[in-house]
């Protein structure tokens, strides 16, 4: 972890295997993925992340999960995951095309919690999704643009 921490050259394979091995880390049949052994070991591997460092890590970990998803796995529960995680490190993103694409999962994000009756995670997710078009969205992104204040105004 310290290797991590001070960005030098990273084995990440030997790193999880030695997490694994240690006990830090292990397999969850029922979801199917590693996970924290307890939340203690999980909170204090992210504190040793800076705080200075924390929503581009995040946005990096959010996009990473994006690029590597497929269509079938951005429509389960790994789609809050994502759109999370990148909503953390929004106030680091200056293409607009990476704004329009992170409004879109937002409006996926938020008709999902609307189908799930989870309202308020709706409303997060819409409004994000609404402030990441900015003002030229209805001549360049209309079709989205209508999409999520439709969806909002729900």
């Amino acid at each position: 972890l310290e290797k991590a921490k001070n960005e030098e050259e990273f084995d990440f394979n030997s790193f999880f295997s030695s997490s694994i091995e240690a006990g830090f880390l292990h397999y969850d049949e029922f979801s199917k993925r590693f996970v924290w052994a307890n939340d203690q070991i999980q909170q204090a591997a992210y504190e040793l992340v800076p705080r200075a460092k924390r929503d581009s890590f995040h946005l990096l970990i959010g996009s990473r999960l994006f690029l590597r998803s497929s269509p079938v796995e951005l429509k389960s529960n790994l789609l809050f995951c994502i759109v999370d995680n990148m909503n953390r490190g929004v106030h680091l993103m200056n293409e607009a095309r990476q704004k329009y694409d992170l409004a879109s999962l937002n409006l996926d994000a938020g008709n999902k919690s609307i189908a799930a009756s989870a309202f308020h995670s709706a409303e997060r997710y819409l409004m994000t999704g609404i402030s990441l078009l900015g003002n030229e969205c209805w001549e360049t992104k209309y079709n989205l643009a209508m999409k999520l204040n439709d969806a909002a105004s729900e």
